[in-house]
């Protein structure tokens, strides 16, 4: 089973394959971390597994028996997907743990010679590391650099050419199809960190600077998609993290918050500069929710924890950004995008999907339901906050809901009508901001990840 599974489940985290049929005896961390996610069939035996794992990295820290590969390797695919195991989730100390391992292994620099040994340095004439050692490093600096950025978490593991060099060289080596995805992965990665540091830049010099780094990125990212030597859809990490840079670029501004959750409350001298960043961000976030609306049924038990966390932080950007795009005068000229993002349908397509994927025979804890409860909730808060928009303008966004909202505006909403006619005003949107910081949503419970610290309360509580 594990060997028939891996080949589909490690297609969605390209980074977490091992050596080609391992032998138990020989990495049994890394072959029951394997195990426990490819038994997303039967829940029961996944969680004993996932509990057996939990104990034996606590064993290891107690008994200071932790830095070797194959316990490395097991964290990896342990955190990959994180979303099956059972509470309390470990994902962050985890995580950390794992890039400890890296640095006190120094698998983030070339093996050499230790001349300082008194063996005379026996390693002077081994080759560097060997692909499973450079496949965990590429897959940790992964992981770290995109929590980091999503979940707004201190990074652990910083860029190094060495990162991209280890990458190469698996693709040369073509150990599995997989390899050939990872230096685009991690030149990816380096990307949407640029575009993070360009947003956290203090430098004052009227956002030139800014404007300037986020073109150059830009056009870094299509030139990747336009000389890719394989389709983008081949390896759906690498295809969500383009489409999350994406968003990252068009939510973007100097001296911002991640994700520019400042915009939502944020000054516009002109209607076309908000209708640019309206028409950009929406058409972003779409392409990152259709991943999963195209994607075959029941490869959704597949997707792994961090692509989990990008669909979900995309999901509670276009909610928001469908309730600004329909206030004001700009919803006439926005319609067409209403159409496109059409978050009624989309939200509803969602929740009967991963409603569906369990099976009849799942346990009602399985984690494919708690993901359609919260997806349920904030389609309920969505449709709260856009229940006052005008007829003509609903039904032509969503055609198939053809009954009448009955729910009502909360008293932390702004009561603005959606669909006012209301002249464009440059400055600060006359709405509250409490319309997209509602107290009852947190971001911490929504992802599968532990409590984060957010600067906005952008998911909900589950």
């Amino acid at each position: 089973m594990l060997l028939s599974s891996s080949v589909t489940i490690f297609g969605y985290a390209d980074y977490a394959a091992i050596t080609t049929q391992p032998h138990p005896a020989q990495r049994p961390y890394a072959c029951l971390a394997a195990l426990a996610a490819a038994s997303h069939a039967d829940v029961i035996v996944q969680k004993a597994l996932g509990s057996l794992f939990k104990q034996i990295v606590a064993a290891k820290l107690v008994e200071g028996d932790f830095c070797q590969l194959d316990l490395l390797q097991g964290l990896l695919i342990n955190l990959a997907w994180a979303h099956y195991q059972a509470k309390p989730k470990r994902y962050i100390q985890h995580l950390h743990l794992a890039t400890s391992i890296i640095s006190d292994l120094r698998l983030d620099k070339p093996r050499r010679p230790k001349l300082w040994s008194a063996e005379g340095g026996k390693d002077k004439n081994k080759p560097d590391w060997g692909p499973d050692e450079m496949r965990t490093l590429a897959g940790i600096y992964y992981l770290s650099s995109s929590s980091s950025i999503i979940l707004q978490k201190t990074r652990q593991v910083f860029y190094k050419p060495y990162i991209a060099a280890c990458c190469e060289h698996l693709a040369s080596w073509n150990e599995y199809p997989t390899d050939k995805y990872l230096p685009y992965m991690i030149t990816v990665q380096t990307l949407i960190e640029g575009v993070e540091d360009l947003v956290s830049s203090t430098v004052s010099n009227n956002g030139l600077q800014f404007f300037s780094g986020c073109e150059g990125i830009s056009q870094k990212c299509t030139e990747i998609k336009e000389t890719l030597p394989f389709p983008l859809s081949e390896s759906p990490p690498l295809l969500l993290q383009i489409h999350i840079l994406e968003l990252l670029l068009s939510q973007s501004s100097p001296r911002g918050t991640s994700f520019g959750l400042d915009k939502f409350n944020n000054q516009f001298e002109h209607e076309s500069s908000l209708i640019d960043w309206l028409s950009a961000s929406m058409s972003a976030a779409r392409s990152l929710i259709s991943v999963i609306l195209v994607m075959p049924q029941g490869e959704e038990m597949y997707m792994s924890n961090m692509g989990w966390i990008m669909m979900n932080c995309g999901l509670n950007l276009a909610v928001r950004l469908d309730l600004v795009a329909a206030r004001g005068s700009i919803s006439g000229s926005m319609q067409h995008l209403r159409r496109f993002l059409d978050m009624r349908h989309t939200l509803r397509q969602l929740v009967l999907r991963l409603e569906g994927t369990p099976g009849q025979d799942a346990p009602p804890d399985h984690p494919f339901y708690g993901l359609a409860k919260r997806i349920r909730r904030l389609e309920n808060w969505y449709l709260s906050q856009a229940e006052h928009t005008t007829p003509d303008s609903s039904a032509s966004i969503s055609p198939s809901i053809n009954e009448p909202s009955l729910l009502t505006i909360g008293a932390d909403a702004s009561g603005m009508p959606v669909g006012a006619s209301m002249p464009f005003i440059a400055g600060p949107w006359p709405m509250s901001s409490e319309w997209y910081q509602n107290p009852d949503l947190d971001i911490g419970t929504f992802l599968f990840a532990d409590p984060v610290e957010f600067p906005i309360n952008l998911g909900y509580g589950g």
